[in-house]
C-alpha cells in the first residue's frame, strides 16, 4: 500500500486549508490520506469524569469525520482514513511521519482545540519529521488558484539532493517551472557571479536530466537567503527548502535561521525536506 499523506486536523481554519493542499497532492500522486488528530486532553488519566471524556472523544471523532467528508467531496477517488490519538499533537504527527510520504500541517493552530501557535506544533513537526513536511498558511490560495512556479532554495552544499529532487518531482506532477534560487547575502564580482552560476547549474544537472520536461530558471541574489526566499514566495506555488539531519541526543532536522524565517513569513506554502547531513 502506498505511504499516506498525513494531515494534522485540529479544528482550526488553518488545518482546513492544509487539508485542501494535502488532498490535491494525494490526488496527483495517487496516495491515500490519513487525517490525524492528537490531543493530550483525550488521555484517560482520571482528571475528568468518564462521561465528559466520552463526549470529548465523540467530539473529536466528529471533527475527523467532518474533515473526511470534506476531502471526499472534492476528491472522491482518494482513500481517506482517520486516526484519533490520545497524545501530544506534535509528537503524534512526528510518529506518523515514520511511514508517511508527506506530513501536512497548518502554519498556525490558534483557534483550534489546542489553541497552539505554529511555533509549538508545526515547528516541532518540521524539525523532527522523518519525511517532507508541507506547511500551509490560512492565507494560502486554493491549490488550483496558486501561481505556477516552485521556488527551491539552494545553498550549494553537499547533501541537498533530496530537497532538489523533491522539487523536480513536484514540478513534473504539477506542470510547474522551477526557480532555483541561490542567495549570497552581499554584493559579488562578475567573476564570482560566473562561478556561483556554474556551481548552481552543477547542483541541478542530474535532476534536469531525470526530468527533461521541467523548465528551470536559475537566480542568483545578493540578498540574504531568508529575504530572497520570502520575496520569491510572493509569486510561487511552493517554496522548497532542505534541512540537514542532526545526530545524537538532539536528533532531528537542523532548521536554522533561514528556514525559521521562511516558515514564518513566506507568502505561499513551504515544504521542508530532510536532506543528507
Amino acid at each position: 500500500m502506498p505511504a499516506p499523506i498525513v494531515v494534522g486536523i485540529d479544528g482550526s481554519a488553518h488545518a482546513w486549508r492544509a487539508l485542501d493542499w494535502a488532498a490535491d497532492y494525494a490526488d496527483r500522486r495517487q496516495r491515500p490520506l490519513l487525517l490525524v488528530h492528537g490531543s493530550r486532553a483525550l488521555l484517560d488519566e482520571g482528571t475528568i469524569p468518564p462521561d465528559a471524556l466520552r463526549r470529548l472523544i465523540a467530539e473529536r471523532e466528529d471533527l475527523l469525520g467532518e474533515a473526511r467528508r470534506y476531502a471526499l467531496k472534492f476528491r472522491p477517488d482518494i482513500g481517506v482514513e482517520t486516526r484519533l490519538v490520545p497524545a501530544d499533537p506534535g509528537r503524534t504527527l512526528v510518529e506518523q511521519s515514520e511511514h508517511a510520504d508527506l506530513v501536512t500541517v497548518g502554519s498556525r493552530g490558534q483557534g483550534g482545540f489546542e489553541g497552539l501557535l505554529f511555533g509549538s506544533v508545526g515547528l516541532h513537526v518540521a524539525a523532527h519529521a522523518r519525511c517532507p513536511v508541507l506547511v500551509v498558511s490560512r492565507s494560502a490560495p486554493y491549490p488550483s488558484d496558486a501561481p505556477a512556479d516552485i521556488v527551491i532554495g539552494i545553498e550549494g552544499l553537499h547533501g541537498e539532493r533530496a530537497s532538489i529532487e523533491w522539487a523536480f518531482e513536484e514540478a513534473a506532477s504539477r506542470g510547474s517551472r522551477i526557480l532555483a534560487l541561490h542567495a549570497v547575502g552581499g554584493e559579488f564580482s562578475p567573476r564570482r557571479r560566473v562561478i556561483e552560476d556554474l556551481e548552481l547549474a552543477e547542483s541541478l544537472a542530474g535532476h534536469r536530466e531525470r526530468h527533461p520536461g521541467v523548465a528551470v530558471d536559475q537566480m542568483l541574489s545578493d540578498r540574504t537567503p531568508a529575504r530572497a526566499l520570502v520575496e520569491a514566495s510572493e509569486n510561487a506555488v511552493l517554496v522548497v527548502v532542505g534541512a540537514r539531519r542532526r545526530r545524537g541526543p538532539l536528533a532531528g532536522m537542523a532548521l536554522g535561521r533561514v528556514n525559521h524565517t521562511v516558515l514564518h513569513h513566506a507568502r505561499c506554502p513551504v515544504v521542508v525536506v530532510p536532506d543528507g547531513g
